[in-house]
């Protein structure tokens, strides 16, 4: 099977952009669909099909090629993004975005350092004519929460990091986030869950989307504090499915029946709200009755 990139010079250069937070939501949700049709076309290989050749059209403005010799394109992404470190979630490649679309941030976990800030403080206010919507992304199987996880659970680990004053800030960071978890998941399915074979990853899987969750309501209030407008908005890109998504998912069937990116929560209570609904989409071996 042939994977084939097209440029056509005679093609219209299209400069359209969103003009909302709704649209620029919508694009980065078409995107994701392309991307995921893009994946699941090329594993039918793997099982034994044949499909057909995929063909892709492409112009320089979209690799941010200067369409003019000596003009330097001007900076005008649509959304900024505060991604993970992690080198298996290429974002702009799972939104099918171009060059000089996204204004991308990218920190292990995900997580609201004060240099975090400060670049998306620069988009929100430098880039403001072109920027229409603000995003933390997170993903499932994430490193970083991991390993806060496992401190969670057995504390004494935490031993081996404490020395490493960097470690130890992303770890702290995102404790928050895998406490709440913890805390939703109990609500949830009651104070045995915990005693679940598969409560380590029911844990991290929540603290994926809780951490995001927590980041973007962070992050709301320091864009509200220089740019009036902007909207905050947070998911979590499956890696097994090739999917984005505001909540986890259980299957293939599943990857984009829900909503692909929710709002960031505007005060505790939301927040403690959006923990339980991210906890009652897992599933637990076994749900142990409440107590």
């Amino acid at each position: 099977m042939d994977l084939i990139y097209r440029f056509d010079p005679y093609a219209p250069l299209d400069f359209k952009r969103p003009k909302t937070n709704k649209e620029a939501l919508k694009t980065l949700v078409q995107g994701n669909q392309r991307f995921a049709s893009t994946v699941e076309h090329l594993q039918k290989i793997s099982e034994g099909e044949k499909p057909e050749s995929m063909v892709f059209p492409i112009n320089p403005v979209q690799l941010g090629v200067p369409w003019m010799g000596g003009l330097e394109p001007m900076h005008a992404p649509f959304a900024a993004v505060l991604g993970c470190a992690d080198a298996r979630v290429p974002i702009e490649h799972i939104f099918d975005c171009s060059a000089n679309d996204l204004f991308v941030v990218r920190v292990a976990g995900n997580v609201l350092g004060l240099e975090c800030i400060g670049s998306i403080d620069y988009a929100a206010t430098a880039l403001r004519e072109s920027l229409r919507s603000v995003i933390v992304l997170g993903h499932t199987g994430c490193g970083a929460i991991s390993a806060a996880t496992d401190v969670y659970l057995a504390p004494s680990s935490f031993a081996t990091i404490a020395f490493s004053h960097p470690v130890r800030t992303l770890i702290d960071r995102i404790m928050v986030s895998v406490r709440s978890s913890a805390d939703a998941l109990e609500e949830v399915y009651g104070s045995k869950v915990s005693k679940q074979k598969n409560y380590r990853e029911l844990l991290i899987n929540a603290s994926c989307f809780v951490n995001a969750a927590i980041t973007a309501y962070d992050l709301q209030r320091e864009v509200n504090s220089v740019s009036k407008g902007l909207v905050v908005s947070y998911s979590i890109y499956d890696m097994a499915w090739a999917s984005a998504n505001a909540t986890p998912i259980r299957s293939k069937d599943e990857a984009f029946d829900r909503k692909a990116f929710a709002t960031a929560p505007s005060n505790p209570e939301d927040l403690q709200r959006v923990s339980r609904e991210i906890a009652t989409c897992l599933s637990p071996a076994s749900n142990p009755k409440k107590s």
